[in-house]
């Protein structure tokens, strides 16, 4: 199967484009970090920076879905592709020319960024049904999860050398490269000749935005059809305020603020976290197995939990004379909350492309980003706060309370999905 989809230059073209796209993302909000850490040196400001893409998803995630099921998938993939890069060659005129990037100018790069990634974000996981075989959806998801590790690991790489040596401007340059070899990848893209998605004429005739509500009518209405689907819409928003911030906000803040560690010391903490997400594809292969995704999601659930509460107890009554150790503690249970997480979201993503019917695959896709996502900024805030106000323990403390209630609703929803398959 892993042998087919490799020969398959559309998947490879998809596979390939998307990682690019996210390898660019990454080294502009890793090197963004950093420059906006050590322009203000507050959390605070840095997660404020982070929550502004909020207005963006709100606002782009409901018409992204539309465009992906009724508005051809591969071709506003296409289009998202050049957009990034004509947005990129703007920001770096704009630096390098009139004058350099600060905060404000910054906020409107973040919120441009995520608004061009929000409108092609369910047209990139909608995409990959498109040009391959239903038996291969599977495989596909789990090889092409491994571009998660692979972005982990070179993203700081490349970020840490060319902000180090060259400053924001070598950030802007690579970014903009990067975004125009995914476009030049996406231009393999082809859609397979049975696929099952047919666009009805009467919604093409609709303006946008009449057609968009009336999209979603029809896909909210058909989640009383996959009531398991209503349980990850409600997981995902929980996860992502509980634990996505420790990762954006409270652990840099940690190493770069309270630890004064130095950027390379930084940049080697992202490469290990990208080679725990390059690990864990390969375990999820051997331990996810057909109709089991479910045990990988409530496992995964209590470890994470379980593992906050000892890292809140250790960086309580740790001394100070190991802050060193603690630094190795904290990178050590990050990287296996990395494999932890990355195991969950596979798990996650062969459920929903498998139960869901591609013709509202888009828009119920995006109806679970926008609740995924808007928690997002909410809970960066909240530990960017605790992050300059409170020792660090009582972040990953919060963030056992929630993930365990988090544990109790998940489990909740699939013994309502056991009972109906009864």
């Amino acid at each position: 199967m892993y042998k087919r989809l490799l020969k398959n230059k559309s998947f490879l073209g998809y596979w390939g484009s998307t990682t690019l796209m996210r390898l660019a993302s990454n080294i502009l909000q890793f090197a963004l970090a950093i420059y906006v850490l050590d322009l203000t040196g507050s959390a605070l400001v840095f997660s404020t920076v982070l929550s502004v893409i909020i207005f963006p998803r709100i606002i782009g995630t409901p018409i992204a879905g539309y465009l992906a099921d009724y508005k051809e998938c591969l071709r506003i993939l296409k289009l998202g592709a050049l957009g990034l890069v004509t947005l990129m060659l703007s920001f770096f005129l704009i630096h390098t020319l009139i004058c350099p990037l600060n905060v404000p100018l910054i906020y409107i790069l973040v919120i441009c960024l995520e608004l061009c990634e929000t409108l092609i974000s369910a047209s990139d996981a909608k995409a990959i049904v498109c040009v391959i075989d239903e038996d291969q959806i599977s495989a596909a998801s789990k090889l092409s999860s491994l571009d998660d590790g692979i972005v982990e690991i070179l993203s700081p790489v490349i970020a840490g050398f060319a902000y180090g040596l060259f400053g924001l401007h070598a950030i802007l340059i690579v970014t903009l490269i990067t975004e125009l070899g995914a476009f030049l990848l996406t231009l393999l893209l082809r859609g397979r000749t049975n696929s099952r998605t047919k666009v009805p004429d009467e919604m093409n005739k609709h303006p946008m935005f009449r057609g968009t509500m009336a999209s979603y009518k029809e896909a909210i209405s058909s989640l009383r059809e996959y009531n398991y689907v209503l349980g990850l819409v409600l997981f995902a928003p929980l996860f992502n305020f509980f634990v996505s911030p420790l990762f954006s906000v409270t652990v840099p803040h940690f190493i770069r603020i309270t630890m004064k560690s130095s950027i390379e010391i930084y940049t080697a903490y992202n490469f290990a976290l990208g080679i725990a997400g390059i690990i864990a594809p390969f375990i999820a292969m051997w331990l996810i197995k057909d109709q089991a995704e479910h045990n990988a999601n409530l496992k995964g659930t209590l470890s994470c939990a379980s593992l906050m509460l000892i890292l809140s107890f250790t960086t309580k009554h740790l001394p100070s004379v190991y802050s060193g150790l603690l630094l190795y503690i904290v990178a050590g249970a990050m990287m296996l909350s990395v494999i932890i997480i990355t195991i969950m979201s596979i798990a996650t993503t062969v459920t929903i492309k498998r139960r869901i019917p591609e013709q509202v695959l888009g828009r119920i896709t995006s109806i679970i980003q926008l609740c995924a996502i808007v928690s997002t900024p909410l809970g960066q805030l909240l530990y960017g706060y605790f992050a300059d106000r409170f020792s660090i323990f009582i972040s990953f403390a919060c963030s056992s309370v929630g993930l365990f209630v988090t544990y109790m609703i998940m489990k909740k929803t699939y013994q309502k999905l056991e009972e109906k398959k009864k």
